[in-house]
């Protein structure tokens, strides 16, 4: 890390007013946009890994591995099939957006 570049970023962070503190912060997000995953979201994510650990723990296997049966028909149309594969679909989906955020 070079730490002496980071205080000097600090310094001038630190001099510069109100109003060009502001304009810094619009700038940083619309250039990087992605680098905050909001608070609500990752409840979100939460909770759909949650429901996707019931599931898993209730049949005993991954949810790809359940998704990958699912899809190809073996596994018969029970209820609790379809609602694990919403929430896998939703769970993968988000994982897709996030994954340059995540790097």
């Amino acid at each position: 890390m070079n730490t002496k570049l980071v205080e000097c970023i600090a310094q001038i962070i630190l001099s510069l007013s109100e109003e060009e503190r502001q304009l810094l912060e619009t700038k940083i997000t619309a250039a990087a946009p992605s680098l905050k995953v909001p608070q609500s979201i990752q409840q979100d994510i939460l909770d759909l890994e949650n429901r996707l650990k019931t599931f898993e723990a209730k049949y005993q296997m991954s949810s790809s591995s359940f998704y990958q049966q699912f899809k190809a028909g073996q596994l018969g149309d029970a209820i609790d099939f379809f609602e694990w594969s919403v929430f896998y679909e939703m769970w993968n989906n988000t994982q897709k957006q996030l994954a340059p955020t995540q790097s």
